[in-house]
């Protein structure tokens, strides 16, 4: 019997990452009571498109992560892959105990900035509506991979549809 199964656990753990990082697309985030009785907390917890995946109870350190990537505002971080994996050295106080991590999948298409600009010039919008709209979404600086996704969600936006088109999110 594996410790999984002898202590089941209704939200990720590192033990559903231990044999391969897990790839994702983020359906909503809520804040939820996590735990029970005197330790029960308000925490957010992650909940994904794949139904078969538990939900993710997320530290700071996640929220930073996926906030660099995607901007300050978690509900603009629906339907954005990301992945799940085990970091061995994580601590909780001075132990080491290791932990669930996100990262942003490696294969996620870069936009560069002159592109992205280019778009929305076509679509009769200036520079300074897009990087306030990109602001707007969080974004403080920009970069071909971490701004991708949120200069795509722009465009998409003023394109009249609220998510990227199945050509921007594939990278083939």
């Amino acid at each position: 019997m594996k410790k999984n199964q002898a202590y089941p656990s209704s939200y990720l753990s590192q033990d559903d990452v231990r044999a391969a990082p897990v790839r994702a697309v983020v359906d909503d985030i809520r804040i939820e009571t996590v735990g029970g009785g005197d330790r029960a907390e308000e925490k957010p917890v992650m909940h994904f498109r794949e139904k078969e995946l538990k939900a993710f109870v997320f530290n700071q350190t996640n929220w930073a992560i996926l906030e660099d990537a995607y901007g300050l505002d978690s509900d603009n971080w629906r339907g954005k892959s990301l992945e799940l994996y085990l970091d061995p050295g994580i601590k909780f106080g001075r132990e080491v105990v290791g932990g669930v991590r996100v990262r942003i999948p490696s294969d996620t298409t870069p936009f560069p900035l002159e592109a992205a600009m280019a778009e929305a010039l076509k679509m009769g919008k200036t520079r300074d509506e897009f990087i306030a709209a990109l602001r707007a979404r969080g974004l403080t600086g920009y970069s071909s991979t971490k701004g991708a996704a949120t200069a795509r969600a722009v465009l998409a936006e003023w394109a009249g549809t609220n998510e990227p088109s199945v050509e921007d999110t594939i990278p083939f």
